[in-house]
């Protein structure tokens, strides 16, 4: 037994001796799986210069390694392609540049590398790994991009008259300006950040359709017909022209003006946006949507979250589970519902019928004298208020009212039902 014991020990005393060595091999900067660790500054391992001469399709490829792309204006009229390294590499694991008929591809190889260990830290050995594209400003045709894990940027505005496509799997795109026929982003993990992008070519705009599955869009301006959806990340383009389909699972919508009609919907976010010129259609599941200014019909659901519509001059289409409803029409008509949540409405003049349902919350109506309109109102537990109650017949309880305000000759109407609230409608 006592042999047993002694073996034991000795055994991990040596085992203990071992994993000390293997520290101080990995600090001291070297490869614990055999190849030698590198740290140096990239060097360039292969420049090449081709004609552009009857190519309309431009396509950089790097799925096989983890090489990042990056776009720069070329000086003269050839393509120019630069690929750096931090290692110097083989033969068949430098880029390949081919032309084929009207199509070029720049296509990364495949590199039999390892990966490095460095005082418990994974480095990965594409660190400073990129390809360089030096491409004509005259170029028109198609542009491709598509990485791994690297990232796409650019130096340089692109305008060309063909279609513009970037995609990444785990990587940014990080471009100025965009100009194409459509332009088509999508990043897995990783964000999209752009200045302006747009498709307006000729008489009808073209799509500009950016998607990230994990990371959040950027933008200044974007003019064309816009879709942008993440799953988990934030929306926030300060100015789109054109129709605008935004759409994100985890994550705020932010826009300051939208021209154009949007659909709108947010799993979980808040949605924000300072003026629409165009209808609207907004959801969210749990957050607040806020529009501020603009024209156009609109119509919004929250499941929990407040609803904030204000300056609006159309049709309105409310609905919230949980939230307050806050409404500041200069003219216009709807109707609102809130299970759980008080309904306001300042309202200049009434163009139709205006609808106030509330399960439990106060509704209140500020509208103009100068309006003339049919009323009713019923209330189980609440009390009923208005500036013209002298015109109106309350039941016994006084718990519903009917009447009128003057002689509507437009046959407008406002109808309030609450089941636990008051009704108010002041001046």
């Amino acid at each position: 037994m006592k042999k047993t014991k002694i073996t034991i020990l000795v055994l991990l005393c040596i085992l203990a001796v071992g994993l000390c060595g293997v520290l101080v091999y990995g600090m001291g900067g070297q490869n614990l799986y055999g190849t030698k660790y590198v740290n140096s500054a990239s060097q360039l391992v292969m420049e090449k210069e081709v004609s552009l001469d009857g190519v309309d399709r431009i396509c950089v490829t790097y799925d096989m390694n983890n090489n990042d792309i990056r776009i720069s204006e070329a000086e003269g009229d050839m393509l120019t392609v630069k690929e750096y390294n931090t290692e110097e590499l083989a033969e068949d694991e430098i880029s390949t540049v081919e032309v084929d008929g009207s199509r070029l591809e720049v296509k990364g190889k495949k590199r039999n590398r390892t990966n490095y260990v460095y005082f418990g830290t994974y480095y990965d050995e594409h660190m400073g790994n990129y390809t360089e594209i030096g491409l004509p400003s005259s170029y028109r045709g198609e542009l491709v991009f598509l990485t791994s894990s690297g990232d796409i940027s650019s130096k340089m505005d692109i305008a060309i008259g063909k279609t513009f496509k970037a995609a990444t799997s785990s990587g940014d795109v990080c471009i100025p300006n965009i100009t194409a026929q459509d332009v088509s982003i999508e990043c897995s993990s990783g964000d999209v950040q752009l200045d302006k992008v747009s498709t307006e070519l000729g008489e009808a705009a073209g799509d500009i359709a950016i998607k990230t599955t994990s990371g959040d869009i950027e933008a200044d301006q974007l003019t064309g017909t816009v879709n942008l959806a993440t799953s988990s990340g934030e929306i926030a383009v300060r100015q789109m022209t054109g129709d605008a389909d935004l759409r994100t699972a985890s994550g705020s919508i932010e826009s300051e003006t939208i021209l154009g009609n949007a659909l709108v919907a947010a799993t979980s976010g808040d949605v924000s946006i300072q003026c629409i010129e165009g209808d609207v259609t907004a959801d969210s599941s749990s957050g607040a949507v806020q529009i501020y200014e603009g024209s156009g019909k609109r119509t919004v659901r929250t499941t929990s979250g407040e609803i904030v519509l204000e300056q609006l001059t159309d049709v309105w289409e409310v609905k919230a589970s949980s939230g307050a409803v806050t409404i500041k029409a200069q003219e216009g008509s709807g109707s609102i519902c809130t299970t759980s949540g008080d309904i306001k409405v300042d309202l200049g003049r009434l163009t139709g019928n205006l609808t106030l349902e509330s399960s439990s919350g106060l509704a209140e109506i500020r509208i103009s004298e100068d309006n003339a309109f049919d009323f009713k109102a019923a209330t189980s537990s609440g009390d009923i208020d208005t500036f013209f109650d002298d015109e109106l017949v309350f039941s016994q309880k006084r718990n519903s009212a009917e009447g009128a305000y003057k002689t509507s000759e437009t046959g407008s109407r406002i109808v309030v039902r609450t089941t636990s609230g008051d009704v108010r409608v002041i001046n």
